[in-house]
């Protein structure tokens, strides 16, 4: 009777990289359309409660603070995980194959730089978010009166430019959302050790 062998037990680092890998980029896929969802969902709340010609900044501080944190934390998890699986779908190791797909507006190339502005532009918003949430407890010292337009409309036009690039970027990611340079690369690299591996055992042969 023939002992069953887990296939596992056979696999090599190289395997179990791969296996990571594939698992992050549908953990990535997800990421890219609940943020893309997100994000839209973020930038609607923000201008109505803002009000037409956000002449109501005042009621979008005091139902927003609530959210300032969780929204802001979640959005900057969900873009930090996106921007990591764009730029893994990019062969960096390759630093002139990389190179040309930013230059040739490759997809992967595309959607990597788009994340990554999103991200800065994302995090360069921090201090106002503060703000919002600290908006009752120190709303003389953070917000003296009049304050709010001046405050309140940069952040609400970056929000909304990261909620663009966001759903670009998604736009371009689903349209070839198995590309991945990166994969490709490791596993081109596992069959050329392979058959290396079979030319010297035929030699010893």
């Amino acid at each position: 009777m023939e002992e069953y062998i887990d296939p596992r037990a056979n696999w090599s680092t190289r395997d179990v990289a791969l296996r990571v890998h594939s698992g992050f980029r549908v953990l990535g896929l997800f990421s890219h359309g609940f943020l893309a969802g997100f994000s839209v969902w973020n930038i609607i709340v923000v201008y109505v409660l803002a009000g037409e010609q956000m002449t109501t900044l005042s009621n979008l501080l005091q139902q927003y603070h609530a959210l300032a944190y969780p929204a802001q934390s979640l959005l900057y998890l969900l873009l930090a995980v996106s921007t990591v699986s764009a730029f893994d779908r990019v062969n960096l190791a390759k630093a002139s194959m990389a190179l040309r797909g930013f230059l040739t507006l490759d997809p992967a190339a595309l959607a990597s730089f788009l994340y990554f502005v999103a991200l800065i532009l994302s995090l360069s918003q921090q201090m106002t978010s503060d703000r919002i949430n600290l908006y009752p407890a120190a709303n003389t010292t953070l917000w003296p009166p009049g304050s709010e337009q001046q405050i309140l409309r940069p952040w609400i036009v970056v929000n909304l430019v990261v909620a663009l690039l966001v759903g670009l970027a998604w736009a371009v990611v689903s349209t070839q959302p198995d590309i991945d340079y990166t994969e490709g690369t490791a596993l081109w690299a596992d069959k050329d050790i392979n058959r290396t591996c079979k030319y010297y055992r035929r030699k010893e042969d």
